[in-house]
């Protein structure tokens, strides 16, 4: 991820807003990665830069597949997430299409793992984007890539009035 992305907010707060106006918050919802409102959920704060997203987290024992190992669909999950909200600085709304993982190393529960993604490529609705996840120590845990749709015109108002922004971020 280029260390000159500008921050323009992340899932929770507006830090500044976009070159080209726009604003990123969510209302709070129950997304299994990145709502608050999901009790048994990651609940992921992903931070946005334009055309980048990051975020990190620690999984608890809950989250094991093998008896000391994370489960890969978790790490799947947290990859996909930050991965989708890369497109977001695009106003994109985008929803994954297909998604391709390589796992490199195991992760342990109670480690800090760090995602990034970047969009590498846009074609109209289309986004490709790449992503990594790292474990504490700098160890690759999982590399992937995507391609993420983005919502048409009326779906995406349809997903703005469901999701809205949350309060107080200037764009009620």
């Amino acid at each position: 991820m280029a260390d000159q992305a500008r921050r323009v907010g992340d899932s929770r707060q507006i830090v500044a807003v976009a070159s080209d106006g726009r604003r990123y918050a969510f209302a709070d919802h129950n997304c299994f990665a990145c709502g608050d409102s999901n009790p048994i959920g990651m609940r992921l704060h992903i931070e946005l830069n334009e055309g980048s997203a990051r975020t990190s987290w620690k999984a608890g024992d809950d989250f094991v597949g093998w008896s000391d190992k994370v489960h890969g669909g978790i790490v799947a999950t947290m990859l996909d997430e930050v991965m989708a909200w890369a497109c977001a600085s695009s106003d994109a709304w985008a929803v994954t299409a297909e998604m391709s993982i390589r796992y490199r190393s195991p992760a342990s529960p109670g480690d800090e793992l760090l995602a990034e993604a970047h969009v590498v490529r846009k074609r109209r609705r289309i986004y490709d984007v790449e992503g990594t996840v790292h474990a504490p120590d700098g160890r690759l845990i999982a590399e992937g890539s995507g391609r993420y749709l983005g919502a048409a015109p009326s779906a995406k108002e349809q997903l703005k009035e469901r999701y809205g922004t949350a309060p107080g971020m200037g764009a009620e």
